[in-house]
């Protein structure tokens, strides 16, 4: 088979072979999306427990738990009804029980209603389709989280004796510190070091399995994008357009009578409401998704609409900048040994300027010059720059200075980003 017929939707050669048969493209669009569903629940929670904590902060806290609760009640309601997961069934993609023998004329011959009947998924393929949308997803991220906690793969104390660049008194040391914890202390500690060295060799070897099964899938090798689809043989085909879902979920359900059947009828009320919000979720993921990147430009520190009144207060109080003075060590009480007092030549109003005449007179003028480097003297400065309290210097000047001693020359001020935080002045 074709692989572009595999990766392009809208490829003939592959839909005159089997139209039902979806593409790599949609398989691969529809896992991205429920990927990223989780952090972006995420993200929209924390912004808002930023600003309701009393609310938020404990369903932040719990955030797996209840995203896999949610999606637990949302998998499996759109697994018995439609045949689909969230994602799948937003797609327009059905799973099926993938038949032994299935030929044209065979299907022809079997009557519609036993045929769709036969494709279903039975409870079997439901539980075991939710234990990996949901449970295994869970799992993965809890042991993600906890190898993070252990050192994520970094070279932690008490882990140096199997390190190859460790010294021979660091490892007898610590072989002796181990030998010396409790039994069960010592077994403890040696299965988290296993754990945290092997489960990155699991999720690679889980990747390649996954990436051998998508390149089977490309060439028409295998019907199965997954190993446990394959297990339980179940496909995942395009939806034919005419689906009605033979196991009717609660929204199709009739509502008992009141007046004989009061408890049934809030109890199938409820199950019926319930199952008409999770029918819309299909039509909400778009509205999300607008919502989402309404909220990140929103909160975003480049919006100037916002308005906050603590921000629009905190603008206001701002004064104008505090006023750097000379320090008495600094330059222009002891000259650098590059200082050279810059030629002028005075005129009738006084200023002095730079001049190559040879009528040129010296005169006494303070080492703080305007136009004039405080630390070579050179006037005009020489590409000139600015620190941040304000003086301004020949770059070349400034740069060795500053990253020699991280103050200001002038003020004697520290400057913790160093070179970083000069800024050239554009003349």
């Amino acid at each position: 088979m074709d692989v572009l017929a595999n990766i392009d939707p809208t490829s003939s050669d592959g839909s005159a072979a089997d139209p039902f048969r979806p593409s790599f493209f949609e398989l691969i669009a529809q896992k991205q999306l429920s990927d990223l569903l989780k952090p972006a629940i995420r993200y929209v929670l924390t912004v808002l427990a930023q600003h309701y904590p009393r609310y938020l902060l404990r369903i932040v806290n719990r955030f797996d738990e209840l995203y896999a609760v949610l999606m637990l009640a949302v998998e499996r309601h759109y697994l018995r009804t439609w045949n689909a997961s969230f994602t799948e069934h937003f797609y327009g993609l059905r799973r099926r029980r993938r038949p032994a023998v299935s030929t044209k004329r065979l299907d022809a011959s079997v009557p519609p209603h036993k045929l769709h009947a036969t494709r279903q998924l039975r409870d079997r393929e439901v539980n075991v389709s939710l234990l990996f949308l949901v449970g295994l997803p869970y799992l993965e991220a809890k042991l993600s989280d906890y190898w993070e906690r252990l050192g994520g793969g970094v070279v932690i104390e008490g882990d140096s004796g199997d390190d190859l660049f460790a010294d021979e008194e660091t490892v007898r040391l610590e072989r002796s510190v181990s030998r010396q914890e409790a039994p069960a202390q010592r077994i403890r500690s040696r299965l988290k070091m296993l754990f945290r060295r092997g489960f990155p060799l699991v999720q690679v070897g889980l990747q390649l399995w996954m990436l051998a099964y998508h390149i089977k899938y490309l060439f028409g090798i295998t019907p199965y994008w997954r190993p446990w689809l394959a297990a339980m043989r179940v496909d995942v085909r395009r939806a034919m357009g005419n689906e009605t879902p033979l196991r009717l979920g609660a929204a199709s359900k009739r509502l008992p009578q009141f007046s004989r059947f009061p408890l049934l009828f809030m109890l199938r009320s409820l199950q019926k409401g319930g199952a008409h919000i999770l029918d819309a979720l299909k039509y909400a993921l778009p509205a999300s998704i607008f919502f989402f990147k309404f909220l990140e430009w929103w909160y975003s520190p480049n919006n100037r609409r916002r308005g906050d009144d603590d921000e629009s207060k905190s603008r206001k109080v701002l004064g104008p900048p505090v006023v750097s003075h000379p320090s008495s060590s600094g330059v222009l009480e002891n000259p650098h040994e590059s200082y050279r007092d810059p030629k002028v030549l005075k005129t009738k109003n006084q200023t002095p300027y730079v001049t190559d005449a040879d009528d040129e007179i010296i005169v006494d003028i303070p080492s703080l010059l305007h136009n004039s480097c405080p630390l070579c003297g050179a006037m005009p400065i020489q590409n000139p720059c600015a620190l941040p309290t304000g003086f301004a210097f020949c770059y070349r000047c400034a740069t060795d200075y500053v990253d020699k001693w991280h103050v200001c020359p002038v003020t004697q001020i520290d400057l913790p980003g160093g070179i970083e935080q000069i800024r050239r002045v554009l003349v």
